[in-house]
C-alpha cells in the first residue's frame, strides 16, 4: 500500500518564506511519506536529516553557546534520458535552542556556530552524459575535490555549501581522473539572510589524478576571485591562485596496512586583491591499520606571510584542524599542526553497530615566528543504531598566544532516506 501524502506540507514547503524550523518539521514529514522511485524508474527522491545538540564554553565571553538544530534536505532527480538527468534539492535549518551567534561578527557575547536558520535551493542542477567518462554538470551543485582541503562543501555544517558552477570531469579507465571548472558564485553555510552568505564569484579549478604503481598522483589550480559582504569593492582579500601537487599512496598486501598521503601548493594574490602575498602549503598524513587498530600522524603547515597567510575559505573547514573551530581562518602568521589520532574501527556494544571511537591530539604553532598557539584533545566517537548515524564529540582547546580557552561538546543524530 502507498503511503499517503501529507498535502498540506507540501503546500507549507512551497511558500518559501515559511520559518525554518516548521518547514523543517514538515520536509521530515513529506520525506519520511513519500515512496521513494525504484530502479529503473525516471524519478528518485532522496533527502537526510540531522539533529544536532551543540555546547560550547568560551573562556573570553560571558555567556556560554547552546544550540539545537534540525536541518533536512529533500532531493528529486529526473532522468528522461539515459544521457540526461536533473536534480533539484531543497535544504533547510532551524534551531529549536538559539543561545549562540550565528554570525562570526561583533557585538558577541555567546559562541559562533554557524548554522543560522536558513530555506533556500541547495542544488539545482543539469548532468549530461557526454560519454561512458566524461559528464557535463551545470547550475547549483556540490563540488567535492580530493580531500577537500581547498575545494570543498562543509559536510559538518547544518547549511552545506554548495556552487553556481560549470564543471566538466572525466574519468578513464577507472583510474584516472580530470576536472576543470568555472565558479559563478558559492552558497556559503551562513545561509542567505546575510550579505556575508554568499561570495561572489569570477574563479576557475583544474584538477587531475593520476594512478600510478607507487600511488595517486595529483596536480591542481584553484584561480579564486571572491568577493562577499555589503560592499564586495572591499572584500577582495580572499582573492587568490594556488597550484600544487598531491600524492596518495595506499599499502595494504601485509599484516600492517599503511596510507600517506602528501602535498605541496603554492599561494599568491589573484585578480584585484588589493594585498600582494605568497604563502605556501605543505602536508605529510601518514596512518597505519593493524587489525581493527588505527593510528596516524598529520603534519600540516599553512604558510603566513607579512600581508596575508595561506587561505582555503573553500575548504570543508571542519575537517582540519581540531574539533573545536578555533582555526576555520589561517592566522596571520600562520599555521603549524602537529596532531596524532589513535582509532578503534567498527566494534559491536549492544545495539551500536559500527562503533569507532577516536582521540586526537593537536599542537598548534605559527609559521613565522617561534609562538605557540594552543593545543587540544578530541575525542569522537560515531555508532550505527538501526537506520541512524550517531556522532558524540568532545574537544578541549587551551589557548597559550591564539584565541581563548574553548571546550566544546556535541551530539548529533542522522539518517538517510
Amino acid at each position: 500500500m502507498r503511503p499517503m501524502r501529507d498535502d498540506g506540507c507540501y503546500r507549507m514547503i512551497m511558500r518559501v518564506h515559511l520559518e525554518p524550523t516548521k518547514w523543517v518539521a514538515c520536509a521530515l514529514v513529506v520525506a519520511l511519506s513519500s515512496p521513494i522511485a525504484r530502479a529503473g524508474e525516471s524519478l528518485a527522491l532522496s533527502g537526510d536529516a540531522r539533529l544536532r545538540y551543540d555546547v560550547i564554553d568560551q573562556s573570553d565571553l560571558l555567556e556560554r553557546g547552546e544550540a539545537l538544530t534540525l536541518s533536512a534536505r529533500i532531493a528529486a532527480e529526473w532522468t528522461p534520458h539515459e544521457r540526461l538527468s536533473f536534480l533539484a534539492e531543497l535544504e533547510g535549518n532551524g534551531a529549536l535552542i538559539d543561545d549562540f551567534n550565528d554570525t562570526p561578527f561583533p557585538p558577541r557575547d555567546r559562541p559562533f556556530v554557524p548554522d543560522p536558520d536558513h530555506l533556500d535551493l541547495n542544488r539545482l542542477q543539469l548532468q549530461a552524459k557526454l560519454s561512458d567518462q566524461a559528464f557535463l554538470t551545470l547550475g547549483r551543485q556540490a563540488l567535492r575535490i580530493d580531500d577537500q582541503r581547498f575545494l570543498g562543501v562543509a559536510p559538518f555544517r547544518q547549511n552545506t555549501r554548495s556552487y553556481d558552477a560549470a564543471r566538466l570531469s572525466v574519468r578513464t579507465r577507472s583510474t584516472h581522473t580530470f576536472q576543470v571548472g568555472h565558479i559563478g558564485r558559492v552558497n556559503r553555510p551562513l545561509g542567505n539572510r546575510t550579505p556575508k552568505g554568499v561570495f561572489d564569484s569570477d574563479s576557475w579549478f583544474a584538477n587531475a589524478n593520476l594512478q600510478t604503481p607507487i600511488g595517486r598522483i595529483g596536480v591542481f589550480h584553484y584561480a579564486l576571485d571572491l568577493e562577499t559582504g555589503a560592499n564586495w569593492a572591499r572584500n577582495k582579500t580572499l582573492a587568490s591562485a594556488t597550484t600544487g601537487i598531491r600524492f596518495d599512496g595506499r599499502y595494504h598486501t601485509g599484516p600492517v596496512r599503511l596510507d600517506v598521503e602528501s602535498s605541496f601548493a603554492t599561494q599568491s594574490d589573484f585578480a584585484d586583491n588589493p594585498l600582494s602575498y605568497s604563502a605556501d602549503y605543505q602536508l605529510l598524513d601518514v596512518r597505519s591499520f593493524v587489525g581493527n587498530f588505527e593510528f596516524g600522524a598529520r603534519y600540516e603547515v599553512l604558510g603566513g606571510d607579512t600581508e596575508q597567510s595561506f587561505q582555503t575559505p573553500l575548504a570543508a573547514l571542519h575537517k582540519f584542524q581540531g574539533e573545536a573551530d578555533v582555526f576555520l581562518a589561517t592566522p596571520p602568521d600562520g599555521l603549524v599542526d602537529y596532531s596524532a589520532t589513535a582509532k578503534l574501527n567498527g566494534g559491536q556494544v549492544g545495539p551500536f553497530r559500527d562503533v569507532t571511537p577516536s582521540i586526537t591530539f593537536h599542537r598548534f604553532d605559527s609559521d613565522r615566528g617561534d609562538a605557540r598557539y594552543g593545543s587540544e584533545v578530541d575525542l569522537v566517537i560515531k555508532a550505527d543504531l538501526a537506520d541512524l548515524k550517531l556522532t558524540l564529540g568532545v574537544a578541549d582547546y587551551r589557548a597559550d598566544t591564539f584565541s581563548a580557552d574553548r571546550q566544546r561538546v556535541f551530539l548529533a543524530i542522522g539518517r538517510r532516506f
